[in-house]
């Protein structure tokens, strides 16, 4: 996650620029800051990535609902989502397995990364752009050096400039922006072993959750039963002293009426 008090570093943006989105929600807040800084921009929605195709659709349409309100235009890259397999396929054994089962191999990412850049890139040579950007870097569960490291190297191949921002700080506003407008938030990053993954670290997280709760119960309980017995323990100690003033009392009345007779039947001879 972020650290505290991260702070967004705007560059100087170019005149025009293709954005590579992967959802609307993502979106957001980049579009802000860029038309605040006067910045023409053209969404570019390539994710081969992404799966189901059903899931790859709602997502697009999502993300040109919103271009569409803030008047940006809009255009989709080709669905081949066997192109994102056959990338998958050529990376070295394990490089696509999770390490724990939760987290996204970033070799895998790295290859993801690229095969939409180079998309993106060429799209952005071919139709005159001054520059790529991504909003892939909003995300603080993506690895931002490497989408700047294969932004820097789509953009080079293609001959254009890559223009890359960090708008990982504005994290927390896309949040916010997205859920003001009402756009459909993904639960996970768009390929289904990320799904699997997302799926995985969410019932570990409620297992923990869970643990947590029930070792806060137990330790209440147990404070509740340790004060009960401290109750117990003090009312026995309150009946023992109550038990021996008693005794006491009756023994100094005792002594009293003995010496009393003892007066009486002086007084009487």
């Amino acid at each position: 996650m972020l650290p505290s008090g991260s702070i967004f570093q705007p560059e100087e943006a170019p005149n025009r620029l293709l954005l590579h989105v992967c959802c609307g929600p993502c979106s957001t807040a980049p579009l802000r800051t860029l038309a605040e800084r006067g910045c023409a921009v053209q969404i570019h929605y390539a994710n081969a990535n992404i799966a189901p195709r059903e899931e790859y659709e709602h997502r697009r349409d999502t993300a040109r609902a919103y271009a569409e309100r803030v008047s940006v235009p809009f255009a989709e890259g080709a669905y081949e989502p066997e192109r994102w397999a056959k990338a998958m396929a050529n990376l070295p054994d394990g490089a696509c397995t999770s390490s724990d089962g939760m987290t996204p191999p970033p070799e895998r990412c790295r290859a993801c990364y690229r095969l939409r850049f180079r998309e993106s890139a060429a799209y952005a040579k071919r139709h005159g752009f001054d520059a790529l950007g991504t909003t892939l870097s909003v995300s603080p569960y993506q690895y931002t050096d490497i989408i700047r490291e294969e932004l820097e190297r789509a953009c080079e191949e293609a001959g254009i400039r890559a223009f890359f921002e960090d708008y990982s700080p504005l994290y927390p506003e896309t949040v916010s922006m997205s859920k003001e407008a009402e756009l459909y938030r993904q639960d996970y990053c768009g390929c289904l072993p990320s799904k699997a993954e997302a799926d995985r670290g969410r019932a570990f997280r409620a297992r923990e959750r869970a643990a947590k709760k029930a070792a806060r119960a137990a330790a209440q309980e147990a404070e509740e039963a340790a004060l009960e017995e401290r109750r117990r323990e003090q009312a026995a100690y309150d009946a023992k002293q109550a038990k021996k003033r008693a005794i006491k009392d009756a023994l100094r009345h005792e002594r009293i009426r003995g010496t009393e007779e003892v007066c009486i039947r002086g007084t009487e001879e």
